[in-house]
């Protein structure tokens, strides 16, 4: 009898040799072939990641949160979207903002002295030593810089851009200073 050929087995995978007279023995499956698998005709079921016990808790956790979330959000105060006293506007003018209003009002200049500042920046457009492109540019960038606080940008760019033209701006530290102290 022949010696028998030390064989792979592939996890029972493999083909048995049929030459007559030698006993039949497997072999390394093909790896050419791939593998037989048999398909599953019937679709998966899906199953809950957690079990079926812990889906009662969802309702129960989701309320308590929007409860949570009310209460949180009763407790703050209600704000204005707007800066500017609002204007009575007939049929007549313009419901567009002016140029001071949207600078106001984009670049959140809530103190005094700041609003003094858009108004002196919007005087000196008014008289054609400032550009309307000019500022509108600047006022993106201010937003671009700082979303929640774009004011300071919007000077410091604003002073920048006078200067190369030859216009001395005041800071809004002078705005500061030199405002009327009547009440």
């Amino acid at each position: 009898m022949p010696p028998r050929r030390r064989t792979r087995h592939a996890a029972g995978k493999g083909r048995r040799t049929a030459t007559p007279g030698v006993p039949a023995v497997k072999t390394i499956p093909s790896r050419t072939k791939p593998a037989h698998r048999p398909t599953d005709p019937s679709p998966r079921k899906w199953v809950a990641p957690f079990g079926a016990a812990s889906i009662r808790w969802v309702a129960p956790i989701g309320i308590g949160v929007l409860v949570f979330v009310g209460f949180f959000l009763s407790a703050i105060p209600p704000g204005t979207a707007q800066i500017t006293p609002g204007r009575i506007l007939s049929s007549e003018q313009d419901r567009m903002a002016n140029l001071q209003e949207q600078l106001i009002n984009r670049l959140r200049a809530v103190d005094d002295d700041q609003q003094a500042f858009i108004k002196f920046i919007v005087k000196q457009v008014e008289t054609g030593k400032l550009d309307v492109k000019l500022i509108v540019a600047v006022e993106r960038y201010a937003l671009k810089r700082n979303r929640s606080l774009p004011f300071p940008y919007f000077e410091r760019a604003i002073r920048y851009l006078a200067e190369k033209r030859g216009l001395t701006v005041p800071s809004v530290r002078q705005f500061a200073t030199t405002r009327s102290s009547t009440p």
